[in-house]
């Protein structure tokens, strides 16, 4: 479903806190920390993205909002997908158009 491979270590190169995820992702608890965990992530890091928005639904994370570009919108989808590997995720964001219209608007 996601371009993005997840790392076959099945997350060695997180820090040393967040090593449980992988083994108890099931546990609801688990699920809410580490959505937790990418909101924190998500404003804290490069894109300081706060309009994303990330919920627990029916066992499953879905994550929607709209982002300024392509280029955020990529590098938001490899942080969700490092952040929750080996959960389902179902990811609806948007890139807003922020370009100049091409023509003039013709008005009746």
């Amino acid at each position: 479903m996601s371009p993005f491979a997840q790392p076959a270590s099945g997350g060695a190169d997180r820090p040393a806190g967040d090593a449980g995820h992988a083994a108890g992702a099931g546990d609801a608890g688990n699920i809410e920390y580490r959505v937790a965990h990418l909101h924190d992530r998500l404003a804290a890091e490069e894109l300081a993205e706060l309009g994303v928005r990330a919920e627990v639904r029916a066992g499953s994370v879905v994550v929607t909002g709209t982002v300024p570009s392509a280029e955020c919108r990529e590098t938001l989808l490899r942080t969700v997908h490092e952040e929750l590997a080996g959960l389902a995720v179902h990811t609806d964001v948007q890139v807003a158009e922020t370009a100049s219209p091409d023509h003039a608007e013709d008005l009746p």
